[in-house]
């Protein structure tokens, strides 16, 4: 169930609301159409205990499952005093009062009310830093960061009923998980990012407390952490006097991600506050959201701590993505003359791809790469080798082709820039290689694509808003990546393989009434397709050609 402030049962965390916002209002905030409300959660919600036993809401609960997401999913403590055992786990979100028209200004905070970059380098440590010139993970964060760390040991602090409500602790963040709720991750790349994220604040931490000392009796490294998360998760970046920057927004940081959004917010320079103004009406008691913009899962789970179980735009494009790493073969017979064109360009040996279920730039990226390292000796000599010609032409493709009219030779900048299959052969090759990478990809997860859908219908041992749940939401997300481009492959290789025309069109039609995804149909239709007619053509007229034209295939992958 959902409890407004003045219904908190706990009279300390009601006190800390009450207090929060009648600051605001004393400062100038408007807020009157909207109020704070709190949920009741699961007690496998509840910090350090197992959840394998516990129940969740039922379905009338007032939450609205799977249709919004908690970044105030952590841990507040109850009782000023540390010795007591009496915590409670809370999860809020902004609701309207009233009937809210489009266009109205729900929301606005005065800019004293907010805390900004250059309130952080204001502060002695803030001048210290600029005048080290550190190399930081997120300059515009740790000034942020700097700023709250020091203000909140303050009992006077201007900002002290903020600070109040603030969590004091945010295990809903993956960089906070135990070794249990991190297994959970098993197979994911997402575990080296989360590994990756502690190291670079700890390095923050320690390189900072070298040019300034008294970072240490401000903060220590787990106050650190907890800035820097409490920072990544809530601020807003803003413009602000004709310049970039960014800010924390008291209560502003309170709402909830949806998409597609229904408000959208920036700082109105004529009313010098940041602003939250309705896109549609909003009806009495609904929930009040931001939208975190478009991402993959692996971006929210890692910055705001919560995975989106229906991760789908309107259109119906989902942008969950999956890593796929790709490396010169050391018993390629050409890998010695293959690896400056691989490496060209300061392009790294192993190169790392993040693709979703799309025909993008990544996806592109990908099959070039693939290309590359499907060709044989006559293949690679036609991306590689520059006709003698004494003119030639850039491509918008960073292909180089000659242009005196003869064989139609392209030579191509960089391992990225092959949009166009090079042969059958090649491509054939391509597809084999990547499905070898996908299997082994799936091979890492100790769950397949079913038993992590079978588990997300378990809300028992996987309740909602759970570090669980969403850490199973995130693995399967990645795995219907994988299944996506396993399944274009093998069924890309079968048609390839096919010997006449009529079967080859005869599969098309067939992929298209078993409901088989559409870019998978328009790859096989229109990449395999032009290559097997072109090869099939120049078979009929016995005409060998010099070198790989590609010039007449499609653009696709």
């Amino acid at each position: 169930r959902m409890n407004t402030i003045k219904e908190l049962p706990d009279s300390n965390i009601r006190d800390r609301y009450v207090r929060f916002e009648a600051w605001l209002r004393e400062n100038g905030a408007y807020f009157e159409q909207l109020e704070l409300r709190e949920y009741d959660v699961p007690e496998s919600m509840q910090e350090g205990e197992d959840n394998s036993n516990d129940n969740v809401h039922n379905d009338d609960s007032g939450i609205d499952s799977f249709c919004e997401e908690k970044k105030e999913s952590a841990t507040y403590d109850v009782a000023s005093d540390d010795s007591s055992n009496n915590k409670l786990s809370e999860m809020r979100g902004v609701y309207s009062k009233t009937n809210i028209p489009p266009n109205t200004v729900c929301l606005a905070v005065p800019r004293k009310c907010l805390i900004t970059v250059e309130m952080g380098q204001e502060t002695e440590i803030g001048r210290q830093l600029l005048s080290a010139d550190l190399d930081l993970d997120a300059p515009k964060h740790i000034y942020l960061m700097i700023y709250i760390l020091q203000d909140r040991l303050n009992p006077n602090s201007f900002f002290k009923p903020y600070y109040d409500i603030l969590p004091k602790k945010l295990s809903n963040m993956p960089i906070f998980w135990n070794t249990q709720e991190l297994m959970n991750l098993q197979g994911s790349y997402l575990l080296t990012q989360i590994a990756d994220r502690i190291e670079a604040i700890e390095d923050d931490y320690r390189t900072i407390c070298e040019v300034c000392p008294q970072l240490s009796s401000i903060a220590s490294l787990e106050d650190f952490k907890w800035a820097r998360m409490c920072v990544c998760s809530r601020n807003f970046g803003l413009q602000m006097d004709g310049n970039r920057t960014s800010a924390m927004v008291p209560h502003a940081d309170m709402l909830n991600h949806y998409r597609p959004r229904e408000t959208k917010w920036t700082f109105d320079d004529d009313k010098q506050a940041f602003t939250i103004t309705t896109l549609q009406t909003i009806q009495p008691g609904s929930q009040i959201f931001d939208s975190y913009g478009q991402k993959c899962n692996h971006r929210f789970l890692l910055n705001y701590g919560f995975a989106v179980e229906n991760n789908t735009e309107i259109d119906g494009f989902c942008p969950n993505e999956v890593p796929i790493e790709l490396t010169l073969s050391a018993s390629d017979p050409l890998h010695d003359r293959k690896l400056e064109f691989w490496c060209r360009e300061e392009s790294p040996y192993v190169k790392r791809i993040r693709v979703c279920i799309s025909n993008n730039e990544n996806t592109k990226m990908l099959f070039s790469m693939l290309r590359v390292l499907g060709t044989d000796e006559k293949e690679f000599d036609s991306i590689t080798t520059t006709s003698t010609a004494s003119s030639t032409v850039l491509t918008r493709n960073n292909a180089i082709i000659s242009a005196n009219g003869g064989s139609g030779c392209m030579s191509y900048r960089t391992c990225r820039d092959i949009r166009f299959p090079l042969s059958l052969r090649n491509e054939k090759a391509a597809l084999s290689h990547l499905r070898v990478l996908l299997w082994n990809a799936l091979s890492l997860y100790p769950t397949t694509l079913a038993q992590d859908n079978i588990r997300l219908a378990d809300s028992k041992n996987f309740p909602a808003f759970s570090n669980a749940r969403h850490a199973v939401i995130q693995v399967r997300g990645e795995k219907e990546v994988l299944h996506y481009y396993e399944e274009l492959a093998t069924t890309a290789l079968r048609l390839i393989d096919l010997q006449s025309e009529d079967d080859f069109d005869a599969s098309i039609k067939s992929l298209e009434g078993m409901g088989t995804h559409h870019l998978i149909v328009r790859y096989c239709s229109d990449v395999i397709g032009a290559i097997r007619r072109k090869e099939q053509r120049q078979q009929r007229l016995a005409m060998p050609r010099g070198g790989t034209s590609t010039l007449a295939y499609p653009s696709f992958h």
